[in-house]
C-alpha cells in the first residue's frame, strides 16, 4: 500500500492529544456504596478477566482512538500499489530487449516486470486482453482474448530477443489493437518518454512502467579479429559507465569454451574507456571475450567476433576484354587468367570472371558474368548505378551502353529498370552484368574497378563465415555443395534447418554459431545492437485521457481505498455511541 499525501502524517497530533488527555485525566476514588443497585455490575467485573474488564471500562478510548487514526490514515489519500484502474480491454506491451536484463538487488528487471504483468492480469479477470512484444518488430502474441489463464500462460512464457526493441512502432500497434474504443495499454520498458507515445486518442490511457535508477555498468563497445603476417590478433574497446572505478578482467575463448591467449586485468576510470589488444593469437574462426566484473548488466560484459579470411583468388577467362583484365589488376586482387577450356579444373574457393553462361550456370556463387549466349537487344539507354551496396564505393553517374542481353527470370535486378537491367544477381550471390565491355562505356569510368572491387570483398569475406549478425536478424548466405544449411551452437547442438532458396535467420541469443551443410561449414556471430550495450533508466508515468474527456490522475498502478476507510469510520463512531449510551463516559 502508499500514500497520495504522506505530508498529512502531521495529523497524529489529534489523536495524540486525545491520549494525552486520557492519560492524564482526573482520577476519581473508589469508595463502597451500600446499595444493592451496583451488586449485579459489580459481580459482573469480578468475574471477567483483566483484560475484558480493561475493555469494557475503557471502550469508549480505544473507538474514539481507532476513528482518528483511520481519520489521519484517511488524509494521506491511501492506495493499493496493483494494477490500476480495471478497464474492459486490457493492453500489455512488454519490452524484450537485452537492456531488460539490467538488475537491480541482483534481480533482472525482466523479471520484476513479468511479476508485475501477471498481477495485472489477475487483478482484470474478466477484461478482454491483448499481449503484444516490443522487439525490432512488433508482434502480437494475444489479441482481445477474455481467457485470462491464456494470457497468464503467455506471460509466464516471454523471453528476451535480445533485440533492440521498436517502441515506437509497438505502442502505434496497441492504439490499433484498441480500435477506438476505451482500453488501457500498459508498457513495461527500462525508459521511455511521451515522445515515443502516439497522438492522444480518447479512451485510450497509456501506464509506463520503467527502470527507476541507472545499475553499474562496464560493457564491451567493440570487439574484433584480424590476421597478420605474425598470426591472429584481437582488439577490444571497453568503457566502464559507472560513476566509479571499476577493476575488470578480460580473458579469450574459442568456441569450445577453451582458453585462448592471456587474460588481461585492467583498472577503468569512471565514465572511460580503454582499448585491449590481443596479439600472438593462435588461428581460429571464432572468438568470446568475456569481461569479469562486478556490475548490474551482465548481458554487454560477453561478445562474440568470427575470423574472416583474406581475399579469394580470382579466375579471369582470357578470352575477355582487355579493359576488365587492367580494371581486376586495379583491384589488387591476386587474379590468374585461365583459357575456355579449363573452366572445369577451376578450383572452387575462387571467384570467377567469365564471359561463359555455362561455366556461369554451373558454378555456385562467386562467379561474375559479362554477356550471355544470343544477341543483344540494339536499344541504346543510359542507366544510373543503384544504391545497392555494391555501388557503395562507386560515384553516381550514368553508364551508357549501346544494348542490352534478356535477363535471367529468376534474377533480380541491382541496376537499372526489372523489365531491362544492366545488373542481376541470383540467390547464391552470383553477378550477371548483361553487356560485353565493348558495348558500354562503363570500363572506362572509375566505377567500374570500384565495382569489381565491391564484388570481390563481398565474395571473399563469405569464405569460410557467415558473417556477423544481430539478434533475429535474417540474411541471404551463399548455397553449400548441397543447397541447404543446418544451424548449429558452437557446442554441436541443433538449432535449425535453411533450404538453400532461404534466408538464415539467426538466433535471438548472441554467442557463436555453425553453419554445417555436409563437409562444409560456415561460423557466424550474434552480438547486441549498439543501444543495447547501455543501459537506460527512466520514471514511469501515465499518459492519455478517457472517453469522457477526463484525464487520468493516478500513478501508474495505484487503485485509491477511500470508501472501505469512511464505512469503517463511519461503524466506529456509531459503535461509540452505543457505548456511550449504554455505559457513559469512560471510567
Amino acid at each position: 500500500m502508499g500514500f497520495g499525501s504522506i505530508g498529512m502524517i502531521w495529523t497524529l497530533v489529534i489523536p495524540a492529544i486525545v491520549f494525552l488527555y486520557y492519560f492524564f485525566r482526573k482520577k476519581y476514588e473508589e469508595r463502597t456504596v451500600p446499595s444493592v443497585l451496583f451488586w449485579e455490575e459489580s459481580r459482573k467485573h469480578m468475574e471477567s478477566s483483566p483484560l475484558i474488564s480493561h475493555l469494557n471500562r475503557n471502550a469508549l478510548f480505544y473507538l474514539q482512538m481507532g476513528a482518528l487514526l483511520l481519520f489521519v490514515v484517511l488524509l494521506m489519500k491511501p492506495g493499493i500499489t496493483g494494477s490500476g484502474e480495471q478497464s474492459d480491454h486490457l493492453v500489455i506491451v512488454a519490452d524484450t530487449s537485452a537492456t531488460m536484463l539490467a538488475e537491480e538487488d541482483g534481480e533482472p528487471l525482466f523479471d520484476r516486470h513479468k511479476t508485475r504483468m501477471e498481477s495485472l492480469i489477475r487483478d482484470n479477470e474478466g477484461a478482454r486482453f491483448t499481449i503484444i512484444r516490443a522487439g525490432s518488430f512488433p508482434e502480437v502474441l494475444l489479441q482481445v482474448s477474455e481467457e485470462a489463464d491464456e494470457a497468464l500462460r503467455i506471460v509466464r512464457g516471454l523471453g528476451l530477443t535480445y533485440a533492440h526493441q521498436d517502441l515506437t512502432a509497438a505502442l502505434a500497434l496497441a492504439g490499433t489493437a484498441a480500435g477506438g474504443k476505451q482500453a488501457d495499454v500498459h508498457v513495461f520498458t527500462d525508459a521511455a518518454g511521451p515522445e515515443d507515445l502516439p497522438a492522444v486518442v480518447p479512451g485510450v490511457v497509456y501506464r509506463i512502467y520503467a527502470s527507476p535508477a541507472l545499475p553499474e555498468n562496464v560493457s564491451v563497445r567493440q570487439f574484433g579479429i584480424a590476421r597478420q603476417e605474425e598470426g591472429q590478433s584481437a582488439i577490444a574497446v571497453v568503457a566502464n559507465d559507472s560513476p566509479a572505478d571499476k577493476k575488470a578482467l578480460l580473458s579469450l575463448e574459442d568456441g569450445q569454451g577453451n582458453p585462448v591467449g592471456q587474460a588481461r586485468e585492467l583498472t577503468l576510470g569512471a565514465g572511460k574507456s580503454e582499448r585491449v589488444l590481443f596479439n600472438g593469437l593462435p588461428a581460429v574462426r571464432g572468438l568470446q571475450l568475456k569481461v569479469d566484473t562486478e556490475d548490474g548488466y551482465p548481458a554487454d560484459n560477453t561478445v562474440h567476433a568470427v575470423s574472416v579470411r583474406g581475399e579469394l583468388p580470382v579466375y579471369v577467362e582470357a578470352g575477355l576484354h582487355e579493359l576488365v583484365h587492367k580494371a581486376l589488376h586495379a583491384t589488387g586482387a591476386d587474379v590468374t587468367a585461365y583459357g575456355s577450356g579449363e573452366a572445369g579444373q577451376l578450383p572452387e574457393e575462387a571467384i570467377v570472371v567469365t564471359g561463359s553462361e555455362m561455366t556461369f550456370q554451373q558454378r555456385r556463387g562467386r562467379t561474375i558474368l559479362f554477356g550471355r549466349e544470343g544477341e543483344p537487344e540494339e536499344n541504346p539507354v543510359f542507366i544510373t548505378s543503384s544504391e545497392d551496396p555494391l555501388f557503395a564505393f562507386a560515384p553516381g553517374e550514368e553508364i551508357y551502353t549501346s544494348g542490352l542481353y534478356p535477363p535471367f527470370e529468376d534474377m533480380e535486378a541491382v541496376a537499372g529498370p526489372e523489365s531491362s537491367p544492366l545488373i542481376q544477381r541470383s540467390d547464391d550471390g552470383r553477378i550477371a552484368v548483361l553487356a560485353d565491355p565493348s558495348m558500354t562505356d562503363w570500363p572506362l569510368r572509375p566505377s567500374f574497378p570500384l565495382f569489381l572491387w565491391s564484388v570481390i570483398d563481398g565474395f571473399s569475406r563469405e569464405q569460410a563465415v557467415a558473417g556477423t549478425f544481430l539478434p533475429g536478424e535474417r540474411r541471404p548466405v551463399t548455397p553449400s555443395q548441397e543447397g541447404g544449411w543446418q544451424l548449429y551452437t558452437a557446442d554441436g547442438e541443433y538449432l535449425s534447418e535453411f533450404a538453400a532458396a532461404d534466408a538464415v535467420t539467426a538466433p535471438d541469443k548472441p554467442g557463436l554459431y555453425v553453419l554445417r551443410s555436409g563437409n562444409e561449414e560456415r561460423f557466424l556471430s550474434v552480438i547486441l545492437p549498439k543501444e543495447e550495450r547501455m543501459v537506460t533508466a527512466g520514471p514511469s508515468f501515465t499518459a492519455g485521457e478517457r472517453a469522457d474527456g477526463g484525464t487520468t490522475g493516478l500513478s501508474a498502478g495505484k487503485q485509491p481505498i477511500f470508501l472501505p476507510l469512511v464505512l469503517l469510520i463511519l461503524l466506529l463512531i456509531l459503535a461509540e455511541w452505543e457505548v456511550q449510551r449504554r455505559h457513559g463516559l469512560s471510567y
